[in-house]
């Protein structure tokens, strides 16, 4: 067996003609302090790198694609939950309007109000409908006792409208105007400060980031219409599973008017972006991880050994030779060497330089989550 073991491997011998990676005898090898150091180093940045370079393919990056929104109709859904600190619930009311020309009054379907006290804690039970007080002195003096007790409102809900521009406003429709000329004779004690607790269009997706969500808006003094131009973007948010979510961003601006005609509000106007945004999660594949990981590693050999064996072969011919009395060579033939070796150091190191900037901004932007 052992012979025919033999005979086999001495086939093989041509093999030899091919290997990148030559052995040398363990009595050849010289370790050194310099050697060491550098050794030392070279394992700390190696270490850092492979850290960083983990952490990227550990990581789900985001990417934003956009395109022309070729979906026509459908609905719209508003998700809001407004807190008015000033106003009770017998007086508010959620209305809407597009520029179809529907019109809605006091939208109790999928709306919630509760009462709340001064310091925002809730009273009572949640009302879901619509509460019409008689035009009586006692239902006016039941309104004017809630507004002395300082009780305010926290209305929420879902509203469903078509997917064109309009508006949806909270007003004082949930009364006649002959109640609110007796309750609020003069219109400028109409409190309109607000809190927007939460103001989205469609559902949620990780990431998504909504303007108007703790936005707080007080008065001091006198009255006014609040009004919010809105931005909606329509977009779809492909998940690592591949389940898509058809939902909305936004953008928005505000815009203060002051006591005029007719009783204050607070005003949401929206238009529909015809830009669509394709948010899709993906992840560092694991080849191009691996790839980086042999790019670290090979790299950080090659350029450190050219720097040991370069900064060596310096040290010796121009500090411990002028000490030394045996003659240093310095043949044609050795400077050519330090040539080669130089341009080698030269380029190696600018390689090295380009991938370190590379993975640190990486690092940098991995860490800003851009």
């Amino acid at each position: 067996m052992s012979l025919d073991g033999d005979a086999a491997l001495k086939q093989l011998e041509w093999l030899k003609n091919f290997d990148v990676f030559p052995k040398t005898v363990d009595d050849a090898k010289e370790a050194s302090v310099s050697g060491g150091t550098v050794s030392v180093v070279v394992l700390f940045f190696m270490f850092l790198l492979l850290f960083t370079e983990t952490s990227i393919f550990l990581k789900t990056n985001t990417k934003f694609e956009m395109e022309v929104d070729t979906m026509r109709g459908g609905m719209l859904q508003i998700n809001f939950d407004i807190s008015f600190p000033g106003l009770p619930c017998s007086v508010l009311s959620l209305d809407s309007m597009d520029v179809s020309g529907e019109h809605e009054l006091d939208i109790v379907h999928d709306v919630y109000k509760r009462a709340m006290d001064s310091k925002g804690n809730a009273l009572g039970p949640v009302i879901s409908e619509k509460v019409k007080l008689a035009r009586d002195a006692l239902s006016i003096s039941h309104i004017k006792e809630q507004l002395e007790r300082h009780e305010g409102c926290n209305i929420y809900g879902t509203l469903n409208a078509q997917k064109v521009s309009g508006n949806f406003h909270l007003s004082l429709h949930a009364q006649d105007f002959h109640v609110l000329a007796q309750v609020f004779p003069d219109r400028a004690t109409v409190n309109t400060s607000h809190i927007v607790n939460h103001l989205s269009f469609g559902r949620d997706y990780p990431g998504l980031k909504n303007p108007l969500d703790g936005e707080m808006k007080v008065l001091d003094q006198g009255s006014g219409t609040f009004e919010y131009y809105i931005k909606i973007v329509p977009t779809k948010f492909h998940h690592l599973d591949g389940t898509i979510i058809d939902t909305n961003q936004y953008s928005v601006t505000d815009h203060f008017r002051k006591l005029q005609d007719g009783f204050p509000a607070v005003y949401f106007i929206y238009d529909i972006s015809p830009i669509m945004v394709r948010v899709k999660q993906w992840k560092q594949s694991f080849s191009h991880y691996a790839t980086q990981l042999c790019a670290i590693t090979g790299g950080m050999y090659v350029v450190t050994g050219q720097l040991h064996a370069l900064s060596k072969f310096l040290w010796t011919k121009y500090y411990i030779g002028e000490l030394s009395l045996v003659p240093i060579d310095t043949s044609p033939n050795q400077s050519s060497i330090l040539r080669s070796s130089s341009l080698s150091f030269f380029i190696s190191s600018l390689l090295f330089l380009h991938f370190f900037l590379l993975a640190g901004r990486k690092s940098f932007s991995s860490g800003l989550g851009i």
